[in-house]
């Protein structure tokens, strides 16, 4: 007679413990994350817990009504609700959409100035407390993070830094993180198709 071995005997309690507050706050968790007091990005050990004890947490999550998604080129794990409630979906499409508004508005102002988006993701880099002042000068800017209902562009970064999608290296200074930039990346890709698909129809 085979039994099972029970995978909660080989995760890590304390570490399954703080995945679960990730989660529940609305947050992924990256592969890497910045440690302010070594001041780069390291290795995830919520990350690398996930991944060791892969189909423990992919049962475990599921029991609670979600999937446990792994975007692989990101670099992060989220869950996705599979539950039948339509209020739960609305929370989870609602925050979603203010994430993809945010890094929609960062990157075209940044591309506007003549920035290289790739620097968004580079601690020496990122997005300076000179962009912050820019960004809260610009009026049209402004007035789209005020009916996103964040007040200031830092409340705007704080928003998605809950979420995993940015760091703060430094108290003027933030930086995006691989997940944010491949959202970035989907957008201009899926704006380039768009606009292919438009010229061919005129």
């Amino acid at each position: 007679m085979n039994i099972e071995r029970n995978t909660f005997l080989d995760a890590d309690e304390l570490l399954s413990q703080k995945i679960y507050r990730a989660f529940y706050t609305g947050s992924v968790i990256n592969r890497k994350e910045y440690i302010t007091s070594q001041a780069k990005l390291l290795e995830s050990t919520l990350y690398l817990e996930i991944r060791k004890h892969e189909n423990h947490y992919n049962c475990l999550y599921r029991h609670l009504g979600y999937e446990l998604i792994h975007d692989e080129s990101g670099e992060f794990f989220s869950l996705k609700s599979i539950a039948e409630s339509e209020s739960e979906d609305a929370v989870f499409d609602e925050t979603s959409l203010k994430i993809i508004a945010i890094l929609t508005l960062i990157s075209r102002f940044m591309t506007q100035r003549g920035q290289p988006l790739a620097l968004l993701e580079e601690p020496v880099q990122g997005i300076t407390g000179n962009d912050v002042a820019a960004l809260c000068k610009d009026e049209t800017t402004g007035a789209i993070f005020k009916a996103l209902k964040l007040k200031t562009p830092i409340d705007a970064l704080e928003f998605i830094k809950k979420r995993g999608f940015a760091f703060r290296v430094s108290h003027s200074r933030y930086v995006l993180s691989k997940g944010a930039m491949k959202m970035i990346n989907t957008l201009i890709d899926r704006e380039k198709e768009l606009s292919l698909s438009n010229s061919l129809v005129q």
